[in-house]
């Protein structure tokens, strides 16, 4: 076995006692990473032969270095060279879920948080368009007071124009009238 040695220094305790040598050395034989891995690995392989056989229930195979215990379940426990146990389960349909679920789980979590988030945004949205259109449509307080006086002025037209017309059609009428009159004249004398 190869050794460490360690060195430890020891410093003053801070009282008026006597300082110690300022060096001392402890020289003391520590096993290497490889005597404590197989040690290790030892002391696992152990333990599993003794859980297998205690239960009556688990086959123990060593082969190359490594320890596998197969339980009743299928189950294979194997402890490596380095002594690390690791479990490997065997492939079971029944306990499998399916790609697709998890598919369809990712995308349902997706749309919640797109929901969750995108409805007040798409509202704040809407609202903003909405105060655009309003403002956009009352006219400014100048151009209302054109257009209400253009509107007097063609009302004012609208009358005028009709009462032309009524003196147009009055003097029509009696022209009508009087070449009625002259007409009735003449005819009687005439006859």
């Amino acid at each position: 076995m190869t050794g460490y040695r360690i060195v430890v220094r020891q410093a003053g305790s801070g009282h008026a006692a006597p300082a110690p040598h300022p060096q001392t050395q402890v020289t003391q034989d520590v096993p290497s990473g490889d005597d404590i891995a197989r040690e290790i690995r030892r002391s696992f392989q152990e333990a599993a032969r003794a859980t297998a056989q205690a239960k009556g229930q688990a086959r123990v195979i060593t082969s190359d270095g490594q320890t596998r215990v197969i339980t009743a379940d299928g189950r294979q426990i194997v402890v490596g060279p380095v002594g690390v146990p690791t479990v490997e389960v065997p492939h079971d349909r029944d306990f499998m879920i399916p790609p697709q679920v998890v598919d369809m789980t990712v995308a349902f979590c997706i749309m919640l948080a797109v929901i969750i988030i995108g409805l007040p945004l798409a509202r704040a949205f809407g609202r903003r368009l909405e105060r655009r259109g309003d403002v956009a449509s009352l006219p400014d307080p100048a151009i209302a007071g054109q257009l209400q006086r253009i509107e007097q002025a063609v009302e004012a037209m609208a009358i005028e124009i009709e009462r032309i017309s009524e003196s147009q059609r009055f003097l029509a009428k009696l022209q009508n009238g009087a070449a009625a009159d002259r007409s009735a004249l003449h005819a009687g004398e005439r006859g």
